[in-house]
């Protein structure tokens, strides 16, 4: 593919070309592709820490990796294009955390996935925080609540597709958790909390998940009670 002139101002090219998947290498199977697209990746994120991500240009990613500008566009037709890849990659890592999202366990005792999601928070706390000020709304935020939703619903749908009564107060205490979790960390982030560790915000979400779990338990004895008078 021929290279973009070299005058390019900083994502000019994302409005030009059309969006695409990332061309990634069955795993195994192209090793010095998959190399490529992780020097691109890292490469991305150590300029996002120095400069707005607005400013930031294919010749500069190229620069940082020591690649070429053709095998920059092999994986991307823009930096906006790589830049949600990484998004997504971030996402991806938080998604890999726990499988017990909707499960009825979660609400009952949440301590170790909130633990194991603290973890993730602090480890990445910086780039999320950078990520996020080059943008007017959370990206991370809302990609990570898209993702979460899609995931849990199809699951919650699928556990739950012979009690429909049961299947709705699941999907309403879901959303709700869900949303809460991320907006307490949202906060934390940005320094609503100061005078809060993580830790700290853990317990306090413990409690309030708990008591979730306490109501859907009730709520589920309720209806039983009601189905066995009926």
């Amino acid at each position: 593919m021929a290279d973009v002139p070299e005058e390019e101002t900083p994502k000019e090219t994302a409005e030009a070309k059309p969006k695409r998947q990332v061309k990634r290498s069955p795993e195994g199977s192209n090793r010095n592709s998959l190399r490529s697209l992780h020097l691109l990746e890292q490469s991305y994120l150590s300029l996002i820490m120095k400069k707005p991500s607005d400013k930031i240009t294919v010749a500069d990613i190229t620069r940082e990796a020591g690649l070429n500008r053709g095998t920059f566009y092999a994986h991307f037709s823009s930096v906006s294009e790589l830049e949600a890849y990484v998004l997504q990659e971030l996402v991806d890592r938080f998604m890999s955390i726990g499988t017990s999202w909707f499960d009825i366990s979660f609400v009952q005792d949440p301590e170790p996935l909130l633990k194991k999601v603290g973890a993730f928070v602090e480890e990445h706390r910086e780039l999320i925080q950078t990520i996020c000020q080059n943008s007017a709304t959370n990206p991370f935020t809302v990609a990570l609540e898209q993702n979460l939703k899609r995931r849990i619903r199809d699951e919650i749908v699928h556990a739950y597709a012979d009690d429909k009564e049961a299947l709705t107060l699941v999907l309403i205490s879901t959303d709700y958790v869900m949303h809460g979790i991320l907006s307490v960390y949202d906060s934390w982030l940005f320094g609503s909390y100061t005078d809060q560790t993580l830790d700290e915000v853990n317990e306090m979400l413990e409690r309030l998940i708990k008591g979730t779990g306490v109501m859907i338990q009730q709520r589920a004895q309720m209806d039983t009670q009601d189905a066995d008078a009926s």
